[in-house]
């Protein structure tokens, strides 16, 4: 072979020897760290060696030059050799020089491989929701339920779910309130499956209000009863969140404070009343001896009449009623009966501040609680709210709690702007607050800027080392950061990632596991914490003064009959100076009751008896003298005293069975009587308030829920009263 032809075949040569240690560079790459973390990671095709200096096209075989003796050989048996020999070529350093002056060269050196080209992160979505656009697809659905569209009643219901997860909205409050009066107007009518369907769509939508998942368990036990478990678990459920939600419970609570009170003054006005029933012919007795000799009967009773009635007729209020009614009595009532009369009324004397304290405790609605609460579950109706915490905080009037909420709901909704300058105002108001800072740091994540988020999440941190929402989110920030750095910086970012995370899930548990949304919807409100405001800065901002002050006001007139504290403290005076007024019975020479007969005692009317006589003239002659009165006399006496017993015993039952512990008051029983008479008269204040005095939002309970435990507090009480009182009359 000619040293000429050789010296031109060998840039070829070396060229097909280049190819094959190419391939095999590329089969033996190293895997990047996001392809340890992520092996579904695709990085784009390294950029391929520029050889058309020796092929015009890859496809085509090359052409061997004139003169040479070698045939071309298919081109896939030719492949394994040149695989197999490619190892171990090394190719040239330097371009072959040139076999004639002016020739340009064959080949050159190929340029090393290219960095592999990272896809950048996905973005974070922050979904820009109003309340116009969740009621227009609340309307959709609405609209399919109407017209039977099984797939729109679907996708309505999931569209509307969908919406409220993407921004972090616990509850739809007013939706499931429409979907559960829908289910009760079909339980009515008979559509139980219907009805069921309702509350549990009712259900999904505020899984956290109470009333849905009462009529669900309703709507289970109708349909079927012997599924006990599944309508207990919703009851047991609907009554654990109503005691839980403030906006629930406070009413609640208000409503069972004015039951107690009203129980009271009811009480108080029992016992006064039994006691004057029993008493009242002991006073009108003694009362008539005021009298001049001469003046009949009659004349005296008017006059008595028009002095007990004359605070009623006045109208200077309930208590000053009872009051007279107790001064009047006082004489003739045991000190147990005293006793127990006096501090009823004192009771009822501090009902109305009792009941201002337990409006300024207990107010929700109509308070700027309401408006956070109602922020903070970032359901419908938000932007009602946060326009009346804007209209105040225009007037400087809003405080930490209220500006807090604002910017977390408008966070949520995606009004970024708008949230940075609410947490910038809050800030403005309580410095290093760390569920503030973190917050903040996710609006700022989600506009872009990511160093400003890192740095409040490590503020947060440093300010709150029990919070795990912050280094939570700042773990997800370096994971995020991790997928756009090169290969040198990937693992820093790992590192610093895991570190994040591990500290967050020693905080919390219950972070292990959570989920993140995937890269083609990364939404902000999915991805990271949003630490909610404590529940006692929410309690802090349901100022109930206001309506304290107008409930004693009102009170206080109806009552009392006077305002102020001297008409608060009048009850408690005169109750104290009746109950050591009735203790001087002996040295004033009161009348009292014939044990035998019930006829008055009377020393001015009969003054051969003793200062301690228990039984009238008649009856010391008929049972304490022998042989005074005739046996005639005797019979007809004991006749009429076994009629007294007789009266007095089914008096005491009568009454009894009108009001348990009033048989109780009558016979003598007074504290056992007044316990009977408390707790039967709150049972009814029960059935007479079922509706409350606070109305919680929404409306109440269902009235079965109420009225059970009621019944089951009233009808053994009732029973037992009058089996005790009975068996006392028989012994």
């Amino acid at each position: 072979m000619p040293h000429s032809f050789c010296s031109r075949l060998l840039p070829v040569i070396l060229c097909l020897a280049l190819l094959p240690a190419a391939k095999a560079d590329a089969q033996i790459d190293m895997p990047t760290p996001i392809q340890e973390v992520d092996p579904d990671e695709e990085l784009p095709d390294e950029p391929a060696t520029d050889d058309s200096d020796v092929y015009e096209d890859e496809d085509e075989e090359p052409t061997p030059r004139r003169g040479s003796k070698k045939k071309p050989r298919d081109r896939e048996q030719e492949e394994p050799d040149e695989e197999a020999a490619a190892p171990q070529v090394q190719p040239p350093t330097t371009p072959a020089a040139p076999t004639k002056p002016g020739e340009t060269p064959a080949a050159t050196t190929p340029p090393p491989p290219a960095a592999p080209v990272r896809l950048p992160p996905p973005p974070l979505l922050a979904p820009r929701v109003s309340d116009a656009d969740l009621l227009a697809v609340w309307e959709r659905w609405k609209e399919a339920r109407k017209k039977g569209d099984s797939d729109g009643v679907r996708q309505g219901r999931a569209g509307l779910i969908k919406l409220r997860d993407e921004i972090s909205a616990s509850d739809f409050d007013a939706f499931s309130v429409s979907l559960v009066r829908e289910a009760q107007a079909r339980i009515a009518a008979g559509d139980l499956s219907g009805a069921v369907q309702l509350a549990e769509a009712a259900v999904e939508l505020s899984p956290n209000l109470p009333y849905a998942r009462f009529v669900l368990a309703d709507a289970y036990a109708r349909k079927s009863p012997g599924s006990v478990g599944s309508y207990i678990g919703e009851l047991k459920t609907g009554f654990g969140t109503l005691t839980r939600d403030p906006r629930f419970w406070r009413p609640a609570l208000g409503n069972l404070g004015a039951m107690a009170l009203l129980a009271v003054l009811a009480t108080a006005a029992a016992v006064v009343g039994v006691f004057f029933i029993r008493r009242v012919r002991y006073a009108l007795h003694d009362f008539h001896h005021l009298f001049p000799r001469g003046t009949g009967r009659w004349q005296s009773l008017a006059v008595a009449v028009a002095a007990l009635v004359m605070p009623l007729l006045l109208g200077v209020g309930v208590l000053p009623v009872l009051l007279v009614l107790f001064g009047a009595m006082a004489l003739y009532l045991t000190m147990a009966e005293r006793a127990v009369a006096a501090v009823l009324l004192a009771l009822a004397g501090l009902i109305p501040l009792a009941a201002g304290q337990l409006a300024r405790s207990t107010a929700f609605a109509g308070t700027v609680a309401e408006d956070v609460y109602v922020l903070e579950r970032g359901g419908f109706t938000g932007d009602d709210a946060a326009a009346r915490v804007l209209t105040r905080h225009a007037a400087k009037e809003a405080r930490f709690a209220e500006l807090f909420a604002l910017g977390r709901y408008q966070a949520r909704r995606g009004q970024l702007e708008e949230a940075v300058t609410a947490f910038k105002a809050a800030a403005a108001l309580r410095q290093n607050h760390a569920l503030l800072l973190t917050n903040f740091g996710n609006v700022l994540l989600a506009s872009g800027d990511h160093e400003g988020a890192m740095r409040l999440y490590a503020e947060a941190s440093q300010a709150d080392s029990r919070l795990a929402a912050a280094p939570y989110n700042l773990g997800q920030v370096h994971r995020l950061q991790a997928r756009a750095v090169t290969d040198d910086k990937v693992g820093g970012e790992l590192q610093r990632a895991n570190e994040a995370l591990s500290t967050a899930h020693r905080l919390d548990s219950s972070l292990v596991g959570r989920e993140v949304p995937p890269d083609d919807r990364l939404l902000v409100n999915l991805l990271l914490l949003s630490p909610v405001l404590p529940q006692a800065d929410l309690m802090s901002l349901a100022d109930g003064r206001q309506a304290g002050r107008r409930v004693e006001a009102q009170l206080d007139r109806v009552l009392l009959g006077a305002q102020g504290t001297a008409a608060r403290a009048y009850p408690l005076a005169l109750a104290l100076l009746f109950f050591l007024w009735g203790s001087a019975r002996d040295r004033l020479q009161a009348t009292k009751s014939c044990d035998k007969c019930g006829r008055p005692v009377c020393r001015r009317c009969d003054p051969e008896l003793g200062r301690g006589a228990f039984m009238c003239s008649q009856c010391t002659n008929v049972f304490a003298r022998k042989g005074v009165v005739p046996e005639a006399l005797r019979a007809r006496k004991q006749e009429e005293v076994q009629r007294h017993q007789t009266w007095m015993n089914r008096a005491a039952l009568a009454l009894g069975a009108l009001l348990s512990g009033a048989g109780h008051l009558f016979a003598g029983l007074p504290v056992r009587g007044a316990l009977y008479s408390f707790l039967f008269l709150l049972s009814l204040a029960a059935v007479v308030l079922r509706d409350g005095v606070l109305r919680a939002p929404y409306g109440e309970a269902p009235l079965y829920l109420k009225l059970l435990p009621i019944g089951l507090l009233l009808l053994p009480l009732y029973l037992l009263s009058l089996r005790g009182l009975r068996k006392r009359q028989t012994e």
